[in-house]
């Protein structure tokens, strides 16, 4: 190799063939394995090393989420073909986020901590002012105690004067989309006042349902707002649900 010219170095004979060879070996098999990686495909046999990791054939799998992977896989050549498996849903955690003026929410099960706790901010201080509000059966407002969970599916008011990020929260009980449940069953006729267990659609008019009207509080307008069919209702809000009486047998 010749001596520095100009700020640069200049070869002094051309690489020999060999060297191009090993090069482009080098390369095409960067190639292959990001192309294998990127297809994620792996071989060998599986073999759990008792820490929550398993190795063989190449690879290692570590951070085992339950018993075993899922996907499919044969003996003499596993290959995984997706993620992990849960052995159980993971509980929910819920949190509210409340806006300036009143609010109007719910819970989608009865809460593992208390109103206090819910409601409390990052910095320990309430995010809202005075008790929440629940409706009772003759029309009256009722507030419970401080110390009381949320009810399970029941809508109420809580205002806030400037708003804030409550603490979060497990709602026990909570029914689940899959579980088989109706969240509509929970609704009598007439006007109720209900917060959903989980994300719901409005009816769409001939639908085999009930509702005839549904609407939410806007705390920015400080107003009701009609929901239209097939828009979503939230857990964690509440609304007011019109439902038509059951035809006479």
């Amino acid at each position: 190799m010749k001596a520095r010219q100009n700020g640069s170095w200049r070869l002094g004979r051309r690489p020999s063939a060999a060297i191009l060879a090993g090069t482009l070996s080098v390369l095409a098999g960067l190639a292959v394995t990001a192309a294998e990686a990127g297809r994620y495909r792996v071989a060998g046999g599986i073999a759990a090393a008792g820490d929550g990791t398993a190795s063989g054939g190449g690879y290692r799998l570590q951070y085992v989420v339950g018993t075993g992977t899922a996907g499919v896989g044969n003996a003499a050549n596993r290959r995984v073909e997706h993620g992990w498996r849960l052995e159980t849903p993971a509980p929910l955690r819920y949190r509210y986020r409340l806006e300036p003026g009143w609010n109007l929410c719910g819970a989608p099960g009865v809460s593992d901590a208390s109103i206090a706790t819910v409601f409390r901010g990052a910095a320990g201080a309430p995010i809202k002012v005075g008790g929440i509000q629940y409706l009772a059966a003759d029309g009256s407002l009722v507030t419970p105690a401080e110390a009381d969970p949320l009810l399970a599916r029941e809508a109420f008011w809580v205002f806030s004067y400037w708003g804030g990020l409550g603490e979060p929260f497990y709602a026990l009980d909570a029914p689940l989309p899959d579980d088989g449940s109706r969240w509509q069953d929970a609704l009598r006729p007439g006007w109720n006042f209900h917060s959903p267990p989980y994300v719901v659609s409005v009816p769409s008019p001939g639908a085999a349902s009930r509702i005839l009207s549904v609407w939410r509080w806007d705390p920015a307008e400080a107003a009701y707002v009609p929901m239209l069919p097939l828009q979503l209702l939230e857990p964690l809000q509440g609304y007011w649900i019109f439902v038509a009486p059951s035809p006479a047998p």
